[in-house]
Formats: structure tokens, sequence, C-alpha cells
């Protein structure tokens, strides 16, 4: 047996015929294993773009066991994959998917030179046909897996028209190559049309649009990131059984159903063997310092980060960033780790325990974000605000305001105007692509300058970038006017703006009531308005007309004027009604402040929503502040 890291180019450039045995099974992954592929895949290329990449990244083992055809020359070497033809055949599929981008883009050498890690160079010995394909699957997976590495999309969507329900493959499939192979393409679109993203891929329903604002010198470095990151940065443990080797013992052995080792694991073997080494009394640091964080909570999915990880491997991540202001990759965790806690080979900390009791001291800063403690309670108002929002990669800057020299009126500026700037850009249509990059930098400036006021104002001073600035009031004003707040997503964002908005509303002298469950965002002027919803100076138009006073109600018709908070029930019950309806259910079933506004309006369309447009406006600058105006009510 002989065992040996390579990076995937290597397994796969070589002329040499994978063949998977009878016995094994089909192809079967399915999200649960390709999502995390994809992540790996595009955090590697995102590092690509930037420059920034510190580590390869492990991809699992492959074993495989030569097929001994004598010691014939002219002809194609043959393994067989004994372990890792999942892995394989999804690695297959995505180069045949990232193919088939290149193809859309006119790139015919980009497409030749993939072809090269699908296909052989068959021998002059060679009469296998099927020798020309780098992998031949089992025989019931083979004749799809080759029609997919040989024919374009379209040819594929004409063959394959019954795996398809609409213009999506069902999860259910009887095919989850085919799947596989559908989804790297939508994949693969929306990367080359935003670039890098920390949000969850495309729904299955997802349809590529124009690429407006990316030249292709933009597309095509994307394409080369992604097949850079596939070939150069991911890497696969590749096991060579030899003429003696039990190929079934091993498959076996290796594919026990053992606990997978968190990357914490890992740092935890590594912290407590530097312990011994040091002669520190270990079960004592153990039992003080670690055993909190081996309850099963820190074990559990973080819920609202990506990738999907244990919260204690992403509470490292964000205790890492934090301590250093650096981009930390969670594909990396443990190798991270050793660099910060060895850097060069010289410990950072004079011993394990000050090691220990710095992870002692953000424990609870994280616990406090995730809502399970309230260490703080400017912390814990911050985290509920980022649950709803579904942001976590602000909390390194978060952690950073937990330190004990960070006073209270400093940590209550910071954590309101970090949510302002996150609101205020979603209420104006900005992306949210770029957050981790953003909070990233702030994180790299407290930990330079100290955490400050000053220091956060100075990064955004003079930053006009779409990905990067602070939206003004004006362009806050402008955005609650005319951009589309429906599509503000998910709906828990949406939900949480306009419940501010309606605290807001409330007078001094009403009663404080906390946020009930179920609230729904709802149109008052439907989207599909009927004969019900006349303009205001024409006859009636459908919705789907082009006529000038159809154009312009769309246009206005998801902005935040025309929104409100209903029960699920209610949004039922009101539905499409007219608006003397509508405003009558309004009166007899909600006592929301925000549904108080239509008592007083007689009718509801253009006019109106506009109106209650400035109103929203004037409350939002309050409620979000500009970082300009940097005068906070301590009492808040």
């Amino acid at each position: 047996m002989d065992a040996d890291d390579f990076k995937v180019e290597a397994v796969l450039k070589e002329d040499r015929r994978f063949i998977v045995p009878l016995y094994q099974r089909k192809y079967q992954w399915s999200e649960n294993r390709l999502l995390p592929f994809w992540e790996d895949v595009q955090a590697k290329a995102a590092e690509v773009l930037s420059d920034d990449s510190k580590f390869e990244h492990y991809m699992g083992a492959l074993i495989i066991a030569p097929v001994d055809i004598g010691s014939q020359i002219s002809k194609t070497p043959i393994v067989q994959v004994v372990d890792g033809q999942q892995r394989l055949t999804t690695f297959q599929l995505f180069l045949a998917a990232l193919r088939e981008a290149a193809k859309r883009q006119g790139l015919v050498d980009f497409t030749k030179n993939i072809n090269g890690y699908l296909y052989n160079n068959p021998k002059s010995k060679d009469t296998d046909p099927l020798t020309k394909f780098k992998l031949t699957p089992t025989p019931s997976d083979s004749a799809l897996f080759h029609d997919l590495i040989e024919l374009d999309y379209s040819e594929i969507e004409r063959k394959y028209r019954h795996f398809f329900w609409g213009s999506t493959v069902p999860k259910n499939t009887d095919s989850p190559a085919f799947r596989a192979y559908f989804l790297f393409n939508k994949w693969i679109e929306e990367f080359l049309l935003n670039g890098p993203s920390d949000d969850a891929p495309p729904d299955d329903d997802y349809a590529p649009e124009n690429f407006e604002g990316d030249n292709e010198q933009v597309t095509v470095e994307r394409l080369e990131a992604l097949l850079n990151a596939v070939l150069d940065r991911l890497k696969l443990v590749v096991i060579s059984l030899g003429e003696n080797d039990d190929a079934q013992v091993i498959f076996e052995t290796l594919n026990s159903k053992g606990e997978p080792l968190l990357a914490m694991d890992l740092v935890r073997n590594n912290i407590f063997h530097r312990a011994e080494k040091q002669g520190a009394k270990v079960e004592d640091l153990y039992r003080r310092l670690w055993d909190p964080l081996d309850d099963t909570w820190w074990r559990q999915a973080a819920p609202n980060a990506r990738p999907t990880r244990p919260r204690i491997d992403h509470f490292l991540a964000h205790t890492l960033a934090a301590e250093t202001g650096d981009k930390i990759s969670m594909r990396e965790l443990y190798a991270e780790y050793r660099a910060f806690a060895v850097p060069k080979s010289k410990p950072r900390f004079e011993n394990v325990e000050d090691e220990l009791k710095l992870l002692e001291h953000y424990a609870p800063l994280y616990e406090t974000l995730e809502g399970r403690k309230s260490y703080d309670t400017d912390l814990a108002w911050f985290g509920r605000k980022m649950s709803a929002w579904q942001v976590t990669t602000v909390y390194p800057v978060a952690m950073q305001l937990g330190a004990d020299d960070v006073d209270q009126i400093t940590r209550k500026l910071i954590t309101k105007l970090l949510y302002s700037y996150i609101v205020r850009r979603a209420l104006c249509g900005l992306t949210t692509k770029n957050l981790n990059n953003v909070f990233q930098s702030i994180a790299s400036i407290f930990r330079q300058d100290g955490v400050s006021i000053g220091s956060f104002s100075t990064f955004f001073y003079g930053k006009q970038g779409d990905s990067v600035r602070f939206p003004s009031d004006d362009e806050l004003h402008e955005g609650i006017l005319s951009k589309n707040a429906y599509a503000i997503s998910p709906q828990s964002r949406l939900v949480d703006i306009l419940w501010e908005l309606e605290q807001a509303s409330r007078s001094n002298f009403s009663e404080k009531h906390e946020k009930p469950d179920g609230l729904w965002v709802e149109h008052v002027l439907p989207r599909t308005w009927t004969e019900d919803w006349p303009f205001a100076d024409s006859d009636y138009a459908a919705p789907d007309s082009d006529l000038p006073q159809t154009t312009s109600r769309r246009s206005i018709i998801d902005t935040l004027g025309n929104l409100t908070l209903v029960t699920n029930s209610l949004n039922i019950s009101v539905g499409n009604k007219s608006y003397l309806e509508k405003k009558r259910k309004f009166s007899d079933h909600t006592g929301l402040f925000l549904n108080k506004w239509f008592l007083n309006q007689e009718r509801w369309a253009e006019k109106e929503i506009a109106h209650r447009g400035e109103h929203l406006a004037l409350l939002a600058k309050a409620i979000w502040p500009y970082i300009g105006s940097l005068q906070i009510n301590q009492n808040e």
C-alpha cells in the first residue's frame, strides 16, 4: 500500500482509466454533499480572485487498485476505484458543467483545457471505446454519465427531458448524477454573474440574467478561478493498493460509522499535547478551561452561519479573526489555529493556560450573540438582530466590542451603527455579497488601532463604491421611495424592518409589546389588483398590461410605502380584497400602529403609497442613523 496526497490536477491529468467496480453503489450525492463541495470550490475560487490563498484543502481519500493487464505497452493503464468513487464522479460532473459555461462564453481554448481532465488520449492497443473517458462508473450510471461528459447542455435537455419538472430537476429524481450536473450549471452561472457569495446558492428555478456590468474579462477571470480552485487548490489523499492488499477489508474499515472529528477536536488534542510537554496539570486545565466547550450545544450546527459547521468551529474561526484581524478560512481551520498558536514555530503564548484563557474570554461573547447567554445587553440585542438578518460574518467585530477595555457607550453606538449599516444597504438595494470583507477590514482596523468610534468612522470615510459605502440619509430616503423592499430576503429581514418602524410609530404613552410570532408582510395594494383598485386619473388597467399607468403602479407597488405587517390568519383573510374591505379588517383585527395609518385614508393608490413612504423614510433615518450622526440616546 502506498499513500500520498495529490492535487486534483495530478490525479486527473495523466492518461489513466478509473473503473468503478460492479459491486459499488450508484452515484448518490444529493444537496447535503453537493453544497459543501460547492462551498469549498467557491471559497477557494474567491481566494484565487483576491490572491489570498494560504492553505490547500483536502477533499478526502481516493483508494485505487491497479488492474493487472500485463506489461503491455501502448495501452491506457486501468485502475479500479475501491473507495472515493462518489467524490471522483462529482469532480468530473463539476468539470463538465464548468466546461459548458465556458462553451456558452465561446472560450474554445478553455474548453479544450478542461477536456484534458475528462478524456484520455487512447493508445494504439486500446480496443474498448470507453477507454477515452477518464472515469467509467457502474453500468447503471454509465450511459447517462458519458452523455453528460460528451453532449452539449441543449442536447442533454432534449434527450433527458423526462428528468425535468418544468425548468428544474426535482430533488427526488431517479438520477442524482443528472441533478448534480444541473445544479452545478446553475451555481456556476450565478458565480459568473455575481462573483463569490456567502449566501446560499440560487434556488432550483433560478434563471441567470444577462451579464450586466461585468465584461468578458471578469467572466473569464471567474471561470479561471473556479478551474484553478478545483485543480490546484484542492487535494486528494490517494491510496494505491498493492498486490497483496485486501481491497474489501480496507474499504469496510474506512467506511465504518465512526463519529467524524471536528476541527476543534484536532485543536484540543494539539493544545493538550503541548500542555503535557510543558509539564502542566492537564486534567486541571481541562476541567477548568475546556470542559464547558464539550457541552452538546457547541457541537450543534450554527443556525445562521455558512458553511454549515458546528458552533464550536465557527466560534474558533470568529475568535481567530477577532484576535488577528485576518481573514480566516473555515475549511482550513486547524491549520489556521496552528499558525496562530505557534507562528513560525515560536509559541504565541508563554504557556497553554493563557491560550485556553483566551478561548474562555471569547466563549461567553459568542454565546451571547447566539442567544444562549446575556453577558452584555447590547451584544445580546445585536445578536438577536443578526439572527433575524442571518448575518454572522460580523461576529468577530462584535466579539472585539466585548473586550473589557471597551466602554459601554462605544459598544452601544457601534453595534447600533453596524445594524444601521446592514439595514440601510438592504433598503437601498445594495449588494450584501461583500459584507464579509467589510467586517474583516473593520476587525483588522480595530485590531491595529483599537476599538473606537474614530477608527470605525475612518474606515467608511471616502468609500463610495456600491460594495462598501454607508448609505447617506438622502440615499436611504430615495431607496425607501423607489426600491423593491419586498425583494429583501429572507423575509425575516423585512419583518424586522417593519417591526422597527412599528415601534417607532408608537407614541410615548403606548403600551410596549414584544414582537408577536407569525407576522407576515402584506401588500396593501395587491400585486394582482382587480377593478376594486382604480387608478386616480385613468381607466382600469390589468396588472399584466403595458399601459403607462400600469408601469407606474408596478414601479411603486413593492416599495416600503405599500407594505405592512399582519398575522398569518389576517394575511389569508384580506388577500386581494378591496381597499375598503382591507381597511375594515385592519380596524377590527389588528392593533399595530403601522396599520392605524390606513384608518384615515379614504383611498389607496400611487399618491398615498408615496406619501406613506415619505413618512416611513423620516422614521427610518432616526431608527437607523447615518454614520455622520454619532449621537445616540444612551437611554435607548
